[in-house]
């Protein structure tokens, strides 16, 4: 039977086949459940993507299946790697210390961190999305779902060799190269490269150059050896590299009374943060932005290597995954004020910026994960009874996780008499308090997982099928956290002897509190040639603790049999429902100041939900319909929070838990085939609410708990749907296929902290793409397709951050506007 086709398949693609076949929809197996098994037998919420609809829709990075899968956002927020959600759950900040909410795994390889999950398309044979909890048999921290990966294997069947090149507008360059090489009978190899290149779409007014630019490789190796009769050995190999701009942003002016707001800034662009952004928010219609160009980056280097057996063991079938994983040449960071001043960065490459301004050189980033895991598959009672049971190990090491807040020019900032009033300071209108605000922080982290898992599906009747799974898991997680931050003593020195340097330079200061100094005029303030910083390395914070959670699963199936088939008129239907238990790793992280630091334990994320749903055939397996309603009580969420400090300028970072909340909602999909017409469709209903969401917070008037339960859902369209509408005409000079995609997606909450929900800015407004291709299959060797995205080109906006008591901006992410191109297909 052939695999994954569509995201609910289509027809085979080689027109002499299809002229046969045409209107059949085909089987899509899928593995959502540790085995092969049919997409319409198989009771979870599942989409599959595969290779040739991929190529039909042009999709060559992994955030593209958005589309495609209802209740999945790839979402846009603080940098450029996205943060995946699943029906709403999922982890918005890139903080090494929180796990992503959603696994995404690489040929059964989990990929730890969620700035290692922008995956490039090398050479994929599925994509499958499986939506709610996946906590019984897939590694960990699956709360919200996972996205499995599965890379083509090698046959040695026949020798293959294809090629495809894009070329489109602003600067579009991609090329990809795949093979497959019988070597014997018993072994064979595939290789692929893949090279993205592109200036961007989203002019950067202030640099000169576009962002959403693309400058990355990716290279895949897959050798398949069939090592004696009974043993099979699958070797992978993946290596990536991405170096880019970071994402860009439309400021959004919200909170005069933030910290940030109140700087005066020193910058050749302007000194006025309201002022820049308002420049920036203009610029939105014209798919422009003006941003620092120093302030943004996005590079990462992916490793990855895995080996697979499989083999027959007292009549199961047996599977061991070993894998070893390195991420380095880490820089990532994003310019969180959105605008032409260098106002704040943060992020890790925030922190080299902090360590090149005291003259020194950061430490090298490095991540490394090994993995091991043992399944086994059989059956029982005449295969009445199918089993899975297992063991999972990983160990996960995060050196030198550094981190940076990177603010003004080289961390010299200054107050002025309206700011000064909140430190009990009365300035006169010339006036200025200098401030240094520069902090960073390095951190060694090692974590550890152990679990094991069982499920079995009973066929209790021809019609009925139950089943069980449970998972236990123990998490251990340790870190070494260093605070650094400004010698603020030896900085007033430094400031000191410029005196008489410059005519305005005459007045000492002296640190007064935090990093705040002593009053000095606005010319002398503007006059002093910024100074290297002098950093303060902290003692070393050291802490661990370990948490355990048993994950059950349990699902009732009802399979139609025959006769109700019949009277149905259906070829396939079955209804499921399902009770089960999520689970997300707590950790360590580090509550700090601009003097003081203390590392505070955040409790795990738990998740138990309900799912009630069908799919069914009909029509001669013309049409697919599957429907799945839920429902989540969703408790301990891990937020990443931002405080106001004690201080008219510190800002307070740490991690935490805030209360629980329900999640409901509703996904369908469909694929109905009418003559030579296709069309795929899904929509998405996920409604989120906080009814327990009260955190301790440092307000405008002091410490206090705010009550934000009536807050918007964070990051997550309440509605989300799309179309993809394809005729194919097969003439005599090969199959011409006009295509039209359409997706929609509701407003989006970006806040995140407590006076955000006061700013109609804190919610991107909903919008509609389309999208068109035109390919033409000219024989089985060559095609051509031309495409156009965002027709309508109009300005819209898929994400962002508003941090609004503390920095006092909406930071919007802009979609790409209109972009056109060619490519070119060739399988030699």
């Amino acid at each position: 039977m052939a695999v994954v086709a569509a995201i609910v398949p289509g027809v085979v693609s080689s027109p002499a086949v299809a002229a046969e076949g045409r209107g059949v929809l085909e089987e899509v197996v899928v593995t959502a459940r540790r085995r092969a098994e049919n997409l319409q037998d198989t009771p979870i919420a599942v989409s599959a993507v595969g290779a040739d609809t991929l190529d039909r829709l042009g999709i060559s990075d992994i955030e593209d299946v958005e589309t495609l899968a209802p209740s999945l956002q790839f979402s846009q927020t603080n940098y450029k790697a996205p943060a995946i959600f699943i029906r709403g759950i999922g982890q918005r900040s890139g903080n090494p210390v929180l796990d992503p909410g959603v696994g995404m795994y690489l040929n059964g390889v989990y990929v730890p961190r969620s700035d290692a999950q922008l995956l490039d398309a090398v050479d994929v044979e599925n994509i499958q999305v499986l939506r709610g909890p996946q906590g019984t048999l897939f590694g960990k921290n699956n709360i919200g779902g996972a996205i499995l990966v599965d890379s083509k294997k090698p046959h040695s069947d026949e020798f293959e060799l294809a090629a495809k090149v894009t070329l489109g507008t602003h600067g579009r360059k991609d090329a990809k190269l795949s093979s497959n090489l019988p070597v014997t009978d018993d072994l064979a190899l595939r290789l692929a490269i893949n090279s993205k290149r592109s200036d961007g779409s989203i002019e950067n007014v202030n640099a000169g150059n576009g962002l959403f630019d693309q400058d990355r490789m990716a290279v895949s190796g897959r050798m398949l050896w069939y090592a004696t009769e009974s043993l099979e050995v699958d070797l992978f190999g993946f290596l990536s590299r991405i170096d880019e701009r970071g994402s860009p942003y439309n400021c959004q002016f919200q909170n005069s009374g933030a910290i940030l707001t109140k700087g005066i800034y020193r910058d050749p662009n302007g000194s006025n943060f309201k002022q820049a952004c308002d420049r920036s928010s203009a610029l939105a219609d014209n798919f422009e932005v003006s941003q620092n160009d120093e302030d943004a980056r996005y590079a990462i280097d992916n490793h990855m290597m895995a080996l697979t057996l499989r083999w027959p063991m007292w009549g199961m079938d047996v599977e061991s995954i070993s894998s070893y994983a390195l991420q380095d040449n880490i820089a990532i960071s994003g310019d969180s004020d959105g605008t032409a001043l260098h106002i704040v960065a943060v992020g890790p490459d925030a922190g080299n910026q902090v360590f090149a301004g005291a003259g020194l050189s950061a430490p090298d980033q490095e991540r490394t994960q090994f993995t091991q895991e043992l399944k086994f598959n059989g059956s029982a009672w005449n295969e009445t009874l199918n089993y899975t049971f297992g063991a999972f190990f990983a160990r996960e090491t995060l050196d030198n996780a550094f981190d940076g807040t990177d603010v003004g020019d080289n961390g010299l900032v200054a107050v002025g008499p309206d700011a000064a009033v909140d430190l009990g300071i009365a300035l006169p209108n010339n006036a200025v308090l200098p401030v240094q605000a520069n902090a960073a922080q390095n951190a060694d982290y090692e974590n550890e997982t152990s679990a094991v898992f069982a499920q079995a599906s009973w066929d209790m009747a021809q019609w009925l099928q139950l089943t069980l799974g449970v998972r236990y898991t123990e998490e251990k997680r340790s870190s070494v956290h260093t605070q650094i931050t400004p010698d603020y003593q030896e900085y007033a020195n430094r400031l000191n002897a410029q005196i008489g340097s410059n005519p305005f330079i005459v007045q000492p200061v002296v640190h007064y509190q935090d990093g705040i100094y002593s009053p000095v005029s606005l010319q002398q303030y503007f006059a002093y040639q910024a100074p290297q910083v002098p950093l303060d390395f902290a003692d070393p914070l050291v802490g661990d603790t370990r948490f355990s959670e048993v994950t059950p699963n349990l699902t009732l199936t009802y399979l139609a049999t025959d006769d109700t088939l019949e009277a149905l008129r259906l070829d396939n239907f079955i209804v499921y429902a399902t009770v089960s238990k999520g689970f997300k790793s707590g950790g360590l992280d580090i509550r700090n100041t601009q003097t003081s630091a203390n590392i505070q334990q955040f409790e795990p994320e738990l998740v138990t939900s309900k799912e009630l749903g069908f799919k069914l055939d009909a029509l001669d397996s013309r049409v697919r319909f599957n429907v799945a309603v839920f429902q989540m009580d969703y408790t301990d969420l891990q937020v990443a929070l931002y405080e106001r400090g004690a201080t008219a300028t510190e800002v307070i970072q740490f991690t935490g838990n805030a209360g629980e909340a329900v999640v409901d909602g509703f996904e369908l999909e469909l694929t109905a085939l009418i003559g030579d017409f296709t069309i795929n469709a899904n929509a998405g209903y996920t409604d989120g609410d906080l009814i327990e969401y009260s955190l301790g917070t440092n307000t405008a008037d002091g410490f206090a708990i705010v009550d934000r339960s009536g807050e918007a859902f964070p990051q997550v369209p309440q509605n989300v749907r799309g179309l993809v509408l394809r005729y194919d005409w097969y003439s005599d000079f090969g199959v011409i296929s006009p295509q039209l995609q359409y997706y929609y997606s509701d407003e989006i909450f970006i806040g995140t902290d407590y006076l955000s929900g006061d700013y109609d800015s804190s919610v991107i407004s909903q919008y509609e793409l389309y999208n068109a291709r035109l390919a033409w299959e000219v024989n089985d060797q060559l095609s051509v397709t031309a495409f156009v995205d965002n027709l309508k080109n109009e300005p819209y906006f898929v994400g962002g951050i508003a941090v609004t008591s503390v920095i006092g901006v909406a930071n919007r992410v802009p979609g790409t506007p209109r972009q056109a191109g060619l490519e070119f297909s060739y399988r030699f």
